[in-house]
């Protein structure tokens, strides 16, 4: 059965490089992946696949599916989205496409088109050899912001599947059996009261001071939070000019850790600091809770037959 899958992903090599190279070319980001999710899902229902899209309220999710009767059903995982100001020609020196346009800079390129052959090849040895079972192979979008895979969790896209296989492009051909980190993603939004800063400042409240206690707060809460946390953050909007109080600032967090109730730990300290921010600067906040996710368990069993099947293809050539 495997020379069967390995012979199909050899006579289909070109093909499979332009899926690749089609995806790096659309590059678009979390949850606008409109033409990667329509271009690798019509790559599967043209090989047999039944399609069903839009799913989770995601309209770029997709499930291919697959059956030859009774058997285990395997999941196989493809990321389609694209990172902010990576354009990036396909040279091995900085060229944007276009300055300042999404690029792969993930690798999601290989990942999508990568599921997708995987899928194929598998059902094409399936097929052959009369073996039973279910393939499943997932469009997950807006992986970079940890959107896509816990939607479709939460929507009940998993029931069901009884092992999933997920891989990255990275610098190493291995199968890992360590875990990751669980995480948090918010938004904080801060309103005061706008006023000229010059004329009349102290009718001001500004939004920009809470953001900035905020982060003040946070950067001295990192000393007492586990080494193995992560909290970084962007300010999105925090004024216009500076001779205008800011009414309005905006700023965005993540929080990573170990265990997910270290991070529940921490956010629950973040919290307070927003709490503390507000106080000081007379504001008033508001979160916006994005997503979270949990840490990954890993499967060494499976990771161990992952790491033996890469032993007897052997390493990949670059060209």
């Amino acid at each position: 059965m495997k020379e069967t899958a390995y012979q199909w992903v050899d006579e289909n090599e070109k093909e499979i490089i332009e899926w690749s190279d089609t995806v790096w070319g659309f590059a678009e980001l979390g949850l606008l992946e409109y033409k990667t999710s329509k271009y690798l899902s019509e790559i599967l229902e043209k090989h047999g696949f039944h399609m069903e899209r839009g799913v989770a309220d995601m309209p770029t999710a997709f499930v291919g599916s697959w059956s030859n009767g009774e058997g285990p059903t395997l999941g196989i995982l493809g990321e389609l989205d694209a990172l902010a100001g990576l354009s990036q020609k396909a040279v091995p020196w900085k060229e944007p496409i276009e300055e300042g346009a999404p690029g792969h800079g993930c690798g999601h390129n290989i990942y999508g088109a990568g599921a997708v052959a995987a899928g194929i090849a598998l059902k094409t040895a399936m097929e052959e050899h009369n073996i039973g079972g279910t393939i499943k192979v997932y469009g997950c979008p807006a992986e970079e912001t940890l959107v896509g895979k816990v939607w479709m969790v939460r929507h009940g896209l998993f029931e069901g599947v009884d092992a999933v296989l997920a891989h990255h492009p990275g610098s190493a051909n291995t199968a890992g059996t360590g875990s990751s980190n669980a995480m948090n993603s918010f938004k904080v939004h801060f309103y005061g009261r706008t006023a000229h800063s010059a004329g009349d400042p102290e009718n001001g409240i500004s939004a920009l001071d809470a953001v900035e206690l905020m982060s003040n707060g946070v950067n001295f809460m990192r000393e007492h939070i586990i080494e193995k946390a992560r909290v970084h953050y962007i300010h999105e909007e925090c004024g216009g000019q500076p001779n205008v109080v800011p009414a309005y600032a905006r700023t965005w967090y993540y929080v990573r850790a170990p265990e997910r109730s270290q991070v529940e730990e921490i956010y629950a300290w973040v919290l307070d600091i927003i709490k503390g921010a507000d106080l000081m600067a007379r504001t008033k906040s508001r979160v916006e809770f994005l997503t979270g996710c949990y840490n990954k368990i890993p499967n060494k069993v499976l990771a161990d037959l992952v790491v033996s099947q890469m032993r007897e293809i052997g390493a990949p050539k670059h060209t």
